[in-house]
This record gives structure tokens, C-alpha cells and sequence, in this order.
């Protein structure tokens, strides 16, 4: 062990003499370096774009960032050693021989980058991270947080928030909504979790002592296909294994599902969203699922299913005003909330026919069927006695 920590700080004080232009007195001109997530979260992406994963192999990609650092920066490495790097080749040279036990983890205040042919100081951490937030390849630490199908942390965990305070997190849940981006803006706040955490990750568990480690983790998940944001809008998939929880619509695609294939996270009984409807005999008459998983939730099985006994029916689109009318206003559910329609204009806007037969209404409903002699009025209390009256009406 003396041998592999001697080997370690030869290998730091070697890179600082190779890297270096120092004077005769180098501690009396050393700046300060500052830890930087950003700074992580950039060399992570160039190790990756340059297939830097441990071994001594280098390539040149330095347009692989929307950005290019001005050099000569100055860096520093996890045992404090500083180092000071003249290009671009030389920054690749110190991410090849970086190990778990020697790292870099900071960087001197201010330095320069040159994005297209504009040259911009960048004076602190905020700065960096507002950077490098607009490079659409850097995945940050928020947005592997966001991630969340590769593991799970084990909670409660500490983080530091944008007032530099020490704050503790009790679950996935309120870590998402911590961070979470809405729509159409841009984060400010960079993830600063407090280390070590532990991990379980294929019913392991590991614990991540640094941001080195936690990047090294995530990067052991394997490349995602997208990019996807920091916004937290739950969705669940129903899969052989049980229901996966994903942060948002996007990573869900990313694993090749789409919203018929969503089921409802609080449910008992989740089942997708998709309309194949099944017919099952009850004591009352014939019930209409809109799918077997909503039959079997209720405790059909395909034994029980028997035909629904009618032809392929007029859509409800096709139907509105030429076989029934609603009488408006009428109300329907619509992500969570309840909203009011006053035509058939409205009400088609929130007739999804890849999810359900009919708009989710709050019932009871009063619709009017049309008749060779005048029409019918009705009131309608669910969706299975609306469906049934359609199938017995609009043939």
C-alpha cells in the first residue's frame, strides 16, 4: 500500500513538472483552485468522447464541446497537487492516468473559452455551469439524477442547495422535484450532493465516496440514446418484471416505450392505456373493458371473455352530432384536472382514441340520440352505460 501511495503522488508531481510553466518559486504565485462540478461533468464528457475509460489511449476530438478552453488553465487534483495545462492534448494526456485515488476535481478562477469566435471569461462555478448547461451532449449531475432506472439511492441523503445550505432529501420523489426544470426554462441550480452515498444497483450495494465515483457509476449504465430534460413529470410502464417508475415521458422513449404503453404510477392495478376491448358476462348484463389488463384487474381472465356481441362501431368522433348530442356544458378529466367544454369543438380536443373510446367525462352526462321521429334524452352515469347506449344507437 506505501508503495501504490508513492507511486500515486509521483505520478501527480510528474504531470504538474510536464504540464507546468512554473518560476523559481512556484507556491508564492500558486493560485487557489475551486472544487467544480462543472469542471467534473466536462472532463467526464471528454473521457467519453475520446474513449478514455482507464486505458492509454488517446484521441484528439476537441471539437467534440460546444466550447474550447483558452489555454493555459490550471487545474487540481483531489490531493490538492496543481497542475497547469498548455492544450488541448495535454488535458487528455492527465484524463488518461486518472484513477479512483487521483483525480482532478478543480480548476482556477477566472479562465477563457472560445465558442465560435467569441472569447468569454468565466469568473465562478455559476458561470461554468450556465456554460456548459447550453452544450446539449454534457450530461450534468442533474441529469443523471434524473435517471433513475439504473439504480436507486438509498435515502435520506444531503445535498447543498443554490444558498449554500446543507439540506436533507428523503426520497427519490423529493429529490426530482428539488431540481425539476418546468418546461421551457433553464435550470440554474447545478445537483451538490454531499458524499458518500450508497447505491443499490442490481441488488448491490455500493457506495459512491466522490463525484469521481459517481460518474464512473453512471457511465457503467451505458449511453442513453437521448437527451432528456431536468423536468419532473412521472411516468410508469408496465413490464414482465413489474412497473418501472421513469421521471419523465422522455426517458420512458429512450427505452422504447411510448404513452400507450404508460399506466397509472398510484394505481393498485396498472394497466396501459390502450383501447383492444374486451366483453365479460356479469350478473347485470355484458361489461366493456378497454383492454384485457382492466378485465383481469377486476378478476376476468380470458377464460370468462366472451364476443361483445356488436359490429365495429362509429368512433365517438364519428358519431358526435350526427347520432347523438351532448348537452354542454359538460366536464372532463384531463391530467388531473377538471375542465369544462361548451361544444363538440372542445370536447374532441380531449378525446384521445388511442387511450380510451370515449373522453373521460365526470358523470353523470346527458346526451340526446337522434331518432326518425325527434330524439331521445338521456342521462348517462359511467363510461360502460355510454359505450353500451352508442352500440345500441349508432349502428
Amino acid at each position: 500500500m506505501k508503495k501504490i501511495k508513492i507511486l500515486l503522488f509521483f505520478l501527480a508531481v510528474s504531470a504538474t513538472i510536464f504540464y507546468s510553466c512554473s518560476d523559481s518559486n512556484p507556491v508564492e504565485n500558486q493560485a487557489v483552485a475551486t472544487k467544480s462540478i462543472a469542471l467534473r461533468s466536462t472532463l467526464n464528457y471528454l473521457k467519453k468522447a475520446n474513449n478514455i475509460t482507464g486505458k492509454n489511449t488517446t484521441a484528439t476530438q476537441d471539437q467534440a464541446l460546444c466550447f474550447n478552453f483558452v489555454y493555459p488553465i490550471t487545474l487540481s487534483y483531489n490531493n490538492g497537487t496543481q497542475v497547469t495545462v498548455s492544450n488541448f492534448q495535454g488535458l487528455l494526456e492527465i484524463l488518461t492516468h486518472e484513477t479512483t485515488s487521483l483525480y482532478i476535481e478543480g480548476i482556477v478562477f477566472p479562465f477563457q473559452v472560445q465558442e465560435e469566435m467569441t472569447v468569454t471569461t468565466i469568473n465562478n462555478e455559476a458561470e461554468f455551469y450556465a456554460l456548459i448547461i447550453q452544450c446539449t451532449n454534457i450530461q450534468t449531475v442533474n441529469n443523471f439524477a434524473f435517471d433513475f432506472t439504473c439504480y436507486s439511492i438509498v435515502y435520506p441523503i444531503h445535498i447543498i442547495n443554490a444558498n449554500n445550505e446543507n439540506v436533507t432529501i428523503n426520497s427519490q420523489t423529493e429529490l426530482m422535484q428539488y431540481i425539476s426544470t418546468p418546461t421551457g426554462t433553464t435550470s440554474t441550480y447545478q445537483l451538490n450532493i454531499v458524499f458518500p452515498i450508497t447505491v443499490v444497483q442490481v441488488n448491490q450495494s455500493i457506495v459512491i465516496n466522490d463525484l469521481y465515483g459517481f460518474f464512473e457509476l453512471n457511465n457503467s449504465c451505458g449511453a442513453t440514446p437521448c437527451f432528456c430534460p431536468t423536468v419532473y413529470q412521472p411516468v410508469c410502464v408496465l413490464t414482465p418484471t413489474g412497473v418501472v417508475h421513469y421521471s419523465n415521458a422522455c426517458f420512458a422513449q429512450c427505452d422504447g416505450y411510448d404513452q400507450n404503453d404508460f399506466v397509472d404510477c398510484n394505481s393498485s392495478c396498472p394497466c396501459p392505456a390502450n383501447f383492444d376491448p374486451v366483453c365479460v358476462q356479469t350478473a347485470t348484463g355484458i361489461v366493456q373493458y378497454d383492454n384485457a389488463c382492466k378485465a383481469a384487474c377486476d378478476g376476468y381472465t380470458s377464460a370468462d371473455f366472451i364476443e361483445c356481441g356488436v359490429a365495429p362501431q362509429p368512433t365517438f368522433g364519428q358519431s358526435l352530432g350526427s347520432c347523438f348530442t351532448i348537452n354542454y356544458p359538460a366536464e372532463i378529466q384531463h391530467q388531473g384536472a377538471i375542465v369544462t367544454v361548451h361544444n363538440d369543438g372542445e370536447c374532441l380536443q380531449y378525446w384521445f382514441p388511442n387511450q380510451s373510446a370515449i373522453p373521460a367525462f365526470v358523470y353523470p352526462v346527458t346526451i340526446s340520440f337522434m331518432t326518425p321521429t325527434g330524439s331521445t334524452t338521456v342521462s348517462v352515469a359511467n363510461q360502460t352505460a355510454f359505450q353500451t347506449l352508442i352500440s345500441q344507437h349508432c349502428n
